[in-house]
């Protein structure tokens, strides 16, 4: 049986959430809620918007998290019924098609920093096994980690919204609140940008200044548009 999660919050999403899909996330999460509190700007009654805008922010990044989180869940488990029958295609056939599967399974892995003679020799120890039974005859469901999974990502969309609201709940004049959410939303993707490029051996200076940038001119085009 699959443990629970263990820890704190930061283990539980290094445990069951790839870096990169949890960067992503929050990229989308704080796109959306600082793109939806733009209903602000297109309205003379602000202050009577804002408990609606900010239902909306929520409303909007829950149903993404949902969404997202399910559906990137049951793409895990759909790959994982196909590493199960390229594994018994090897074993039973082990045929030209087969062996090409079985590489490009390999890749999106630890094993994709291989040498194509690398791959073959892992491909060929996992041919050598027993083939045991047809992975066709499996009826494949979610797992608790795939569970733990969804549950990260809706918890990253939830969440990235409380940082963006949060001006409209302490600062009183409403203009100023909505440049102090974009601002922070800029901070967020300037961090983001710079821990893209640490993953990347990039730097992380430059990155960070690029996506700031770029995110709080794109979302600001956004709101004078009144999209």
């Amino acid at each position: 049986m699959t443990e629970g999660p263990r820890g704190g919050i930061g283990e539980f999403y290094h445990e069951y959430l790839p870096i990169s899909d949890c960067i992503a996330e929050m990229f989308y999460a704080a796109w959306m809620a600082v793109i939806v509190l733009g209903i602000l700007n297109v309205t003379e009654h602000q202050e009577e918007l804002i408990p609606v805008a900010i239902a909306l922010a929520f409303g909007v990044n829950i149903t993404w998290g949902l969404i997202d989180g399910l559906t990137m869940m049951l793409s895990k488990v759909i790959d994982r019924a196909k590493s199960e029958q390229i594994i018994y295609d090897l074993r039973t056939k082990n045929d030209r098609l087969t062996r090409q599967a079985a590489h490009g399974a390999l890749e999106g892995t630890i094993a994709s920093a291989l040498s194509e003679e690398e791959k073959d020799r892992i491909i060929e120890g996992i041919a050598s096994g027993a083939p045991g039974s047809d992975p066709h005859r499996n009826r494949y469901s979610p797992q608790r980690a795939d569970w733990y999974y969804a549950m990260g990502i809706l918890g990253i969309d939830v969440f990235l919204v409380i940082p963006i609201i949060a001006p409209l709940l302490i600062i009183s004049r409403i203009p100023f609140a909505i440049y102090a959410s974009r601002l922070i939303a800029t901070i967020m993707f300037a961090i983001l940008g710079a821990v893209y490029a640490k993953n990347l051996n990039r730097n992380r200076w430059l990155a960070a200044l690029f996506l700031g940038t770029l995110g709080f001119c794109v979302f600001s085009l956004a709101y004078f548009f009144a999209w």
